[in-house]
C-alpha cells in the first residue's frame, strides 16, 4: 500500500490510496464472487458468470464494492500513522481500477489547533438593583394573569372594546343561511379582532339580550371561496357581557396562591425576581465572555461537525413542535421557507457553537478536568427528582431502551463543559460568579428532556 495525505481548507484531509495488483486481486475477487452469487446475466447461470461480464453488467456496483473494501481494510493503519482523528464519513472522489488500484477519497477530522490565551477575558457585566417599582409591576402581573371573566349584573350596561360578550349569532348571504355560520353561544371578547372586518366594533354599545344585525364583508382572501370578497349579514342576540374582573392584591389573594399572607407573597417574589434577573445577568456575561473566548483561538472547523450541530437543532425544533401539534413542513413554510433555507439561517449559530465546542473541550483536557462518581450520581438525582422518579426507577426506563451508558456519556460531558466554562470565569477580570455559574443551554448539553423524548429509542 502506498498513500499520500494532503491536508484541505475546514479541517480536512485528501487521500490518495494506491494498491497494487497483487494487493487489490483478494478484494476484487471477493468483490466479485459475491455480485456473481445474485447476478443475472443472458446466457449464463447465476453464479456463473465470467469477471469479464460482471464487469461488463455491473461495473459501477463493483468498482464501489472493492473502494468501500480496500478503504476500509487500509484506512485504519494511514489513520494511526498519520495520527488523524476523523471526525466524518469517508467522501470518495475518484476510483480508478485495472490491474491495480487507485483511490482519492477525502474525510473531515479533528482540528489541530492552539489554545489562545483565555485568562484575563473582559465583558461587561451589569448589576441588579432591587426596586419597589419593580417588585409592584411584577404583582401587577401577577394579579392580571389571575383574573376572571364575570358576568355584567347592570341590565343597561353597554358593551365596551376590552369586554367579552356570550354572544348567538346566524350569517346569511343573500338572505340564506351558509354553512358553520351559526352559533347559540360563542364567547367573544371585542376588539380582539377574531371576527372578519369590523363585526365586534359593531357590536360595541348593546345591551345584555339586545338583538340587531351586522353586516360585513368577507375577506378576499378568505379560505371557503364560496364567501371570499362578498358581503353578509348576520343576525345577532347578546347573551350575556362579561368583564375581566382582577383580585385584590391582598392576603385572601396571597392565600389563592399557596402563601401565608400577602407580607410572604411580597417577600419570596422579591426573592424570585432577584434571582432571576441575577442568573440573567450572569447569564449574559458568561455568554459574552464565551464570545470573547471564540477571538482567541483560530480555528478551521469541520464542515461535518457544523452540519452534525444544524440537524440537531432541525431535530429538537421538530420534537418541540410536535409536542404542541405541528408540523415542521407547516411551520417552515408559514414562516416563508423550507428546510434547506432555515438550516443556512442557523450555520452561523452552529459554527460558533462547534467552536467555543471545541475550545471548551481543549481546556478541559488540558486542565484534566473529570466528571467524578459523585458529580454524576447528584446530576442523576436531579434528573431523576424532575420527573418524579429515584434514580434506579430512571436507570430501569434508560435500560429498557440501551440508552444508559449514552446518557450517563452525556452526563459527564455536560459536567466537564460545564468545569471547562467556570475555568474561563474564573479566569475572567471579574472571577468566579456570585452565584456560581449555570450550564447555559445556547452552548453545552443541558440534560432537560422530556421524558418520551428520554426513553425513547429512536431520539
Amino acid at each position: 500500500m502506498n498513500y499520500e495525505v494532503k491536508k484541505l481548507e475546514k479541517s480536512a484531509v485528501e487521500v490518495k490510496l494506491h494498491l497494487t495488483a497483487e494487493e487489490v486481486k483478494p478484494i476484487v475477487d471477493k468483490v466479485l464472487a459475491h455480485v456473481g452469487e445474485h447476478a443475472e446475466i443472458a446466457g449464463f447461470r447465476k453464479g456463473h458468470a465470467p469477471k469479464e461480464a460482471l464487469m461488463a453488467n455491473y461495473k459501477d456496483h463493483i468498482e464501489s464494492d472493492v473502494a468501500n473494501d480496500a478503504i476500509n481494510a487500509n484506512f485504519p493503519e494511514i489513520v494511526d500513522k498519520e495520527k488523524l482523528e476523523p471526525v466524518s464519513y469517508v467522501r470518495l472522489k475518484e476510483i480508478n481500477l485495472k490491474d491495480d488500484l487507485d483511490l482519492t477519497f477525502d474525510i473531515d477530522v479533528y482540528p489541530q489547533f492552539e489554545l489562545g490565551n483565555y485568562k484575563g477575558l473582559e465583558a461587561e457585566k451589569k448589576s441588579f438593583e432591587m426596586t419597589d417599582d419593580i417588585l409592584n409591576k411584577e404583582l401587577e402581573i401577577m394579579v392580571r394573569n389571575h383574573a376572571k371573566l364575570e358576568e355584567v349584573e347592570d341590565a343597561g350596561y353597554k358593551a365596551q372594546l376590552d369586554d367579552t360578550v356570550d354572544l348567538a349569532f346566524e350569517g346569511f348571504m343573500d338572505g340564506v343561511p351558509f354553512p358553520g355560520g351559526k352559533a347559540e353561544s360563542h364567547l367573544l371578547k371585542l376588539g380582539s379582532k377574531s371576527f372578519i372586518d369590523n363585526f365586534e366594533e359593531q357590536l360595541v354599545g348593546y345591551t345584555k339580550g339586545q338583538e340587531g344585525e351586522i353586516t360585513v364583508k368577507f375577506p378576499d382572501e378568505y379560505h371557503a371561496p364560496e364567501l371570499a370578497g362578498k358581503p353578509a349579514q348576520f343576525k345577532v342576540k347578546i347573551n350575556t357581557i362579561k368583564k375581566l374582573k382582577q383580585p385584590e392584591l391582598n392576603d385572601e389573594f396571597a392565600k389563592e396562591l399557596g402563601y401565608a399572607s400577602l407580607d410572604e407573597l411580597k417577600a419570596k417574589t422579591k426573592e424570585e425576581i432577584i434571582k432571576r434577573e441575577n442568573d440573567r445577568i450572569e447569564n449574559e456575561y458568561v455568554s459574552a465572555l464565551l464570545d470573547k473566548l471564540m477571538e482567541t483561538t483560530v480555528i478551521d472547523v469541520p464542515v461535518s461537525m457544523v452540519q452534525a450541530e444544524i440537524q440537531n437543532r432541525l431535530k429538537e425544533l421538530e420534537y418541540q413542535l410536535s409536542m404542541q401539534g405541528f408540523k415542521m413542513d407547516d411551520y417552515l413554510k408559514m414562516m416563508g421557507g423550507n428546510v434547506d433555507t432555515f438550516a443556512a439561517q442557523l450555520a452561523p449559530a452552529a459554527e460558533k457553537k462547534v467552536k467555543i465546542d471545541l475550545i471548551l473541550d481543549r481546556i478541559a483536557k488540558n486542565n484534566n478536568f473529570e466528571a467524578s462518581d459523585e458529580e454524576l450520581n447528584q446530576r442523576m438525582e436531579e434528573v431523576a427528582k424532575m420527573y418524579g422518579m429515584d434514580v434506579p426507577a430512571l436507570e430501569e426506563e434508560l435500560k429498557k431502551n440501551k440508552n444508559l451508558e449514552n446518557f450517563k456519556a452525556s452526563l459527564k460531558y455536560d459536567i466537564v463543559m460545564k468545569k471547562a466554562i467556570d475555568e474561563v470565569v474564573k479566569n475572567s477580570k471579574y472571577g468566579e460568579l456570585n452565584p456560581p455559574s449555570e450550564v447555559l443551554d445556547e452552548f453545552k448539553e443541558n440534560i432537560n428532556v422530556d421524558p418520551d423524548k428520554l426513553f425513547d429509542e429512536n431520539k
